[in-house]
């Protein structure tokens, strides 16, 4: 149970501060444990989604900071911003998808994934949940390998 909530707080700080490595240390905490492989891909991937909601939330806040207002100020900016976050809004399906392979493949980075929906005003719950199911099958499939090294 420790183990787990470890896991999950490790995951909360990994994904605020990317240069703790949330790949290497469910590893080390599957070989360690007698904890299932899904379980600790979830806790992991819920403690990583947690995380990336604080990067979504500022991000979210970010059109508000003076330099980045007045390069928005033209009209060309405020139409591409528009056209983006009217895309992004009126298809979570898509921008779920979008997320979810993100999270999955790292294409686009879920890192800078986080900062484009926050900024974008994406659905939280569609963000948070395809963030949620595609970090969990990635980080199943690493342990996946590790199951083959360690046990």
């Amino acid at each position: 149970m420790k183990l787990l909530a470890l896991t999950f707080f490790f995951g909360m700080v990994s994904s605020v501060v990317p240069v703790f490595n949330m790949e290497t240390y469910i590893v080390v905490a599957y070989a360690r444990s007698d904890a299932t492989a899904l379980q600790i891909a979830f806790v992991g991937s819920l403690g990583q989604n947690v995380g990336k909601l604080v990067w979504y939330y500022v991000c979210r806040q970010s059109l508000d900071i003076g330099w980045l207002k007045r390069r928005m100020e033209t009209p060309k900016r405020q139409a591409q911003f528009q056209r983006w976050s009217d895309f992004v809004q009126g298809r979570p399906g898509l921008s779920g998808l979008l997320t979810f392979g993100s999270a999955l493949v790292g294409i686009p980075p879920f890192f800078v994934m986080a900062m484009i929906a926050g900024t974008l005003r994406m659905n939280v719950v569609v963000f948070f949940l395809a963030g949620l199911a595609g970090r969990t099958l990635f980080f199943w499939a690493i342990l996946g390998g590790a199951h083959m090294v360690f046990k």
